[in-house]
């Protein structure tokens, strides 16, 4: 195995068989439950009833800091852990624990995210959870679901998730701040603003609560330098010795003052990084540009003399790989729409710098080349490119992608910065744009919570409504009839009136899930309180509130939307088969979808269905289509508002995404036969992407199909997934030839695009022999994640993606 792509290290500065053991625990870590979190905050809350549940929660972020289990994993630089144990997950009992209590038999026997959990564990969880019953962040969320919302839901157009039983995540702090202040001075700094006059009850208790969550914070790592110095004390390694009292003296001061080395920034990031996800539940707490706010440090440090690029090297390497010792469990449920342990911790290199020259640099290489070390699906590792990007960096990062790792996602500068601005970002602000999370994009530091990921709609369950008179067939649920009458029967005379009906129930079912987004945003006003990480984004140490407050200067935010392709091909086959050509009729069509396509008659239409363009081929008669349903919602968009509109943020609306997890799998699942040709329960599409195995004409052509759709306007983040057959890239000329691929993207509009590079024969092989590919890494959706981790139906969805080649 080639151990670089193209750096060739002059020195011993970096430990490549310590690299590969540490490399090897994460790989083969196991996932478990850790109830030490939960026993911790019921033991604070149980101290502060009657408090602000802002200042409670400050408390019991220092109470579990203080009080919780904490070590120094071996052989790793960098340090900091989420719980008392390697990949365990912490329980977050404030915002549900209803699902806990009923699936603790049932963590160890999931097909997919299993998760080991011990007898005392189970009791300790069963201890507290009286504490929380009827007080969480669920609870609060279900109170206020009106009857529609539930309806919705039992028919499969609506799916809440982690939004009403977790907190919001998708944070990226500001890096710069925390580096170049310390949490000392911001303590001072949130002192001072309480010495002045005419503050609010909110302001008082917001900076009252930072003092109390960062003082916690410090007295936290203080924690990690006993440690360190006691552990040094019985090491036997000479070199390890030195590493530890290393720690303990840096762990004296760090984060007391501005961060005094490169060593100590990429600590202090990865600090950041977990005690955000001990604060909250939430995921896809991100570390935005590394490369750009961690480029000074560098730089300063290889002036000293007191760095080298194998050493920098060996820390990035070290810090990307503690990030796979962080884990999240979540209700099963909601499990299949995030599958393979994702936190979605996403991390950026390259790009313009907010004066709009390329930011590119020396870090931007090396992290390239610590992923390929590393090769863990934690960060999730991204890319910005554009055209001043040098052709030797998108060649290192096509080096990265052939190996199969599924990383780095490519984002298209011109296009993201486009679709920022164009929602009120100043042009500064927008080119320093980063990802949240999978896709979704936002600027670190200035961002408000959820990029996207709110309220899920399932826009192929929304099809079989329209073909349905508003009935769900399997629920028999009907809120809304297109012709005013009950009953599943509707006669559509013209494929305007086909479209007409598309875009009312759309309208209805998208005001439903934002009523349904501002129901739990309302609750997360309480539950996800988070002082810490809300004083690392503007403006909220300015205003004096917490991000769910209103604090951040950005808040925007978007829906998932699943299945716009499979909606688009659907309608091309009505409009060209029933209306224009005629060759069926609607009862012709509809039985067969009935029948799931099976059978004499069946078969003979879906043979004309399959003739029918598909999205991804570029054919302008069904690309103009799904066209039309991006824009059917997009028009929608300027009447909806968040829950902060006017109260603090510079810009706060509704945008798009196209980022949706693995949730085209069990959304998939709810949704018979289509007309495009898709059998019943089989996925939807995901993001962007054509159906699974519809595109049949080469990646170019899947390109200038997506270059079609409105891809500056989907400012949340639009998904498109590709794979590539290993020989596409096999040699320096294939290689070559993707990087062109890669620049002909850029040039036409593509807002962003990830890879696999693997073949169907791996793929099965892993299937049936998951014990032999632990190291298997595949792009899923947005995130990476352990092939054999994942449930069989979306390993089948990976597979049945178009493996593209150049011929």
């Amino acid at each position: 195995m080639k151990t670089f792509l193209e750096f060739v290290p002059r020195n011993d500065d970096i430990d490549l068989a310590r690299v590969r053991r540490l490399q090897q625990i994460m790989e083969k870590r196991t996932a478990s439950i850790c109830s030490e979190r939960a026993v911790l905050i019921t033991e604070s809350f149980r101290t502060t009833e009657g408090e602000d549940y802002v200042l409670r929660k400050a408390r019991a972020f220092a109470h579990i800091l203080g009080n919780m289990t904490i070590y120094i994993q071996d052989d790793s630089l960098i340090f900091g852990n989420q719980a008392s144990r390697n990949f365990a997950a912490p329980i977050f009992p404030e915002y549900s624990i209803q699902w806990v209590v009923k699936e603790l038999d049932e963590f160890d026997k999931r097909a997919g995210d299993v998760f080991q959990i011990s007898e005392e564990v189970k009791q300790d969880l069963k201890s507290i959870a009286p504490d929380w019953q009827g007080y969480t962040h669920e609870d609060e969320v279900l109170r206020n679901t009106p009857d529609s919302i539930r309806q919705a839901e039992k028919q499969s157009v609506l799916h809440r998730g982690g939004i009403s039983m977790s907190g919001d995540g998708h944070i990226v702090p500001k890096h710069e701040l925390i580096l170049q202040k310390g949490f000392r001075g911001i303590v001072e700094e949130a002192e001072r603003q309480l010495k002045n006059e005419g503050l609010s009850e909110e302001n008082v208790i917001f900076y009252q609560a930072v003092v109390i969550a960062l003082e916690g914070a410090l007295k936290f790592i203080k924690r990690y330098s006993a440690l360190a110095y006691k552990m040094a004390e019985t090491e036997t390694d000479k070199k390890r010795r030195q590493e530890l009292l290393q720690m303990g003296s840096m762990c004296e001061t760090l984060l007391e003052r501005p961060a005094q080395s490169f060593y100590e920034g990429c600590e202090t990031c990865y600090l950041v990084h977990m005690l955000q996800m001990i604060e909250s539940n939430g995921h896809s707490f991100c570390y935005g540009r590394f490369d750009q706010y961690m480029y000074d440090l560098y730089r300063e440090d290889i002036k000293r003399g007191i760095l080298t690029q194998e050493k920098a090297l060996e820390i990035i390497t070290h810090m990307f790989l503690m990030n796979s010792s962080n884990n999240k469990v979540r209700p099963y449920g909601h499990t299949k729409f995030s599958q393979g342990y994702p936190l979605y911790s996403n991390l950026m290199i390259g790009g313009r710098k907010p004066d709009g020259t390329d930011g590119t640099n020396e870090l931007s290489y090396l992290c390239i080349e610590a992923m390929n070390l590393t090769k863990m699906a934690e960060p999730n590792f991204s890319m910005r490119y554009n055209t001043d990007t040098p052709r030797d960096l998108l060649r290192l990062a096509a080096k990265l992608i052939r190996t199969g790792c599924g990383m780095p996602s490519m984002f298209n500068d011109e296009v993201a910065v486009k679709g920022l601005m164009d929602l009120g970002i100043p042009q500064e602000d927008a080119l320093d744009y980063c990802a949240i999370g999978c896709v979704e994009t936002g600027v670190p530091g200035k961002y408000g919570h959820r990029s996207t990921g709110m309220t899920y709609v399932n826009w192929g369950k929304v099809l079989e409504l329209v073909l349905n008179n508003g009935m769900d067939p399997a629920s028999g649920i009907q809120l809304v009839a297109i012709n005013g009458k009950p009953g599943p029967e509707v006669d559509y005379k013209s494929y305007e009136e086909v479209w007409a009906a598309w875009e009312n129930m759309l309208k209805f079912y998208s005001d439903l899930a934002v009523q349904c987004d501002s129901i739990c945003d309302r609750a997360l006003v309480v539950y996800d309180a988070d002082p810490f990480a809300s004083c690392f984004v503007d403006n909220c140490m300015h205003l004096g509130k917490t991000l769910k407050n209103g604090g951040c200067k950005y808040d925007v935010i978007s829906q998932s939307n699943i299945g716009p392709s499979v909606v688009g091909n659907s309608l091309a086959v009505i409009k060209n088969l029933i209306f224009e050509d005629r060759k069926l009729t609607w009862e012709q069509l509809l039985t067969a979808m009935k029948a799931n396509w099976e059978g004499k008659a069946a078969a003979y239409v879906h043979k004309l269905v399959k003739q029918v363009p598909k999205f991804g081929n570029d054919e302008d008669y069904v690309d103009s289509i799904v066209n039309d349903v991006f824009h059917s919602y997009l028009k929608l968009l300027p009447d909806y508002k968040t829950e902060r509109y006017g109260k603090g943020p510079e810009v706060s609306c509704y945008t798009m995404s196209t980022s949706n997890i693995t949730s085209y799998v069990p959304n998939g699942l709810d949704v018979g036969a289509t007309p495009d040709g898709r059998k019943a329960k089989s996925p939807l599409n995901e993001g962007c992407s054509p159906t699974q195995g519809t595109d049949r004409n080469g990646p170019t052509s899947v390109i200038n199909s997506v270059a079609k759709l409105p891809n500056d306007q989907v400012a949340a983040g639009q998904l498109l997934n590709m794979r590539f057959a290993p020989g596409a890239l096999a040699d320096d000329e294939n290689l070559e030839k993707f990087v062109d691929f890669l620049k002909a993207s850029l040039l036409k509009g593509i807002y962003h695009n990830q890879f696999n590079v693997v073949d169907t024969k791996t793929f099965l092989d892993a299937k049936k022999n998951p014990e032999n590919y632990t190291d298997l890494i595949v792009r899923v959706a947005g995130y990476c994640a352990q092939f054999v981790s994942l449930m069989p139906e979306a390993q089948d969805a990976i597979i049945a993606r178009t493996e593209n080649t150049w011929s």
